[in-house]
């Protein structure tokens, strides 16, 4: 399984007199890959061989470009179009604002970990990294791809994507995850709270009393814009601390039992509340379950663990003992009125996830085992409940 990270190092620490050539070189390639992007637009067109016939001398002749830079304006500029094109909701044309250029490895940058060779209208220029051993060390025998150069809030950052191959073990068991807004319940028993997505709404509807104390003027008075940035940035940051965190349990636990992860499909959660109240929608906006989902597939990658998504139809209303249909006894707890089941929903989410992923091709039990599974093993995940 190939997994990819994408590394992030501070460009030109302070005293370098390096940064006015790549500056100028990011303003360059920013004017081209604009022409390129309007031009794929105009014409409706995203084929490679042909923008690069059309475009390619224009840009190394009006925009002084070396032939490498070029080539990847052209590809920078392509994607924005592509992406506008396809967007079945588009509004108006795309402009492009950011300071950023897409880099070749061994051609439009070289890269040592400490320092990065990068090439500039001016020739290759040659820049130092702030490399910290405890974020950046453990990628250093992984394979250098593309790097990203950009200029953010007046730091340049040079953004290094890296891969590796690694094998997933064959697991010798499977651990279902149930992801919910309070709390992440394991199969294992093990809840996990979360008070993040609790904490970020907070933070939003602080955002929300500043705009509605100044109606008007939150987008022009400077210290309520530096005010509801400061809170925003605060919202992004905490769900994703919390999300990788998160991940780093779960996977923890998979490991120690050498455990495949089942996850819920989610895709289309959103869609199911559109005719809710706006609190509703707010909470599943702030609700970063695909992020979360997506850092928990991430470090499994990461560590070998194998992960298979599994329906989330009726995880939380069938018994996973004998298949019927759950019914509500009190609070979050539910009973099963056929073999008397009962449990927190959270709990049997995760134990029917678990079953589901267990039903698939990744640990299918021998035929002359089935019997011995589904008495004793079915047996054992209800162990924790009430009969």
């Amino acid at each position: 399984m190939r997994v990819r990270a994408t590394l992030t190092f501070a460009v030109a620490p302070e005293g370098d007199t390096t940064l006015s050539p790549i500056l100028e070189t990011l303003y360059a390639f920013r004017g081209a890959v604009r022409y390129v992007a309007w031009w794929c637009v105009e014409n409706r067109v995203v084929s490679l061989s042909r923008v690069h016939k059309s475009l390619y001398k224009a840009l190394k002749g009006k925009h002084k470009l070396p032939a490498r830079l070029a080539l990847d304006a052209i590809r920078q500029g392509i994607w924005i179009a592509k992406g506008w094109l396809r967007n079945p909701r588009r509004g108006r044309r795309p402009v492009i604002k950011r300071l950023w250029m897409v880099l070749t490895p061994r051609q439009s940058y070289t890269f040592s970990w400490t320092e990065a060779s990068i090439l500039t209208l001016n020739g290759r220029v040659r820049v130092g990294l702030v490399y910290v051993e405890r974020w950046h060390g453990r990628y250093r025998d992984w394979r250098i791809k593309e790097g990203k150069l950009l200029l953010r809030d007046g730091k340049l950052l040079l953004h290094v994507t890296v891969e590796k191959d690694i094998e997933t073990y064959k697991p010798r068991d499977v651990l279902g995850v149930d992801i919910n807004y309070s709390n992440v319940t394991l199969s294992s028993g093990i809840r996990i709270e979360v008070k993040t997505f609790k904490r970020a709404y907070s933070l939003k509807r602080q955002i929300e009393a500043i705009q509605r104390r100044h109606p008007r003027g939150w987008r022009f008075i400077p210290q309520v814009r530096r005010r509801i940035k400061m809170l925003g940035r605060k919202m992004h940051n905490v769900i994703r601390d919390a999300c990788w965190k998160i991940a780093n349990e779960v996977v923890k636990h998979a490991l120690a039992s050498e455990s495949a992860i089942a996850l819920e499909d989610l895709n289309g959660l959103r869609n199911r509340v559109r005719d809710k109240p706006r609190d509703w929608r707010l909470k599943l906006a702030l609700f970063a379950y695909s992020k979360l989902q997506w850092a928990i597939e991430w470090k499994a990658r990461q560590h070998g663990v194998p992960i298979i998504k599994v329906p989330s139809k009726g995880t939380s209303s069938i018994c996973p003992r004998c298949r019927g249909q759950l019914k509500r006894d009190y609070g979050r707890t539910l009973r099963c009125p056929y073999c008397g089941l009962m449990g927190d929903r959270d709990h049997i989410a995760s134990l029917n996830i678990r079953m589901r992923d267990a039903q698939a091709t990744l640990i299918a039990p021998n035929p002359d085992d089935t019997t011995r599974m589904d008495e004793g093993e079915v047996g054992k995940l209800g162990a924790g409940f009430s009969p």
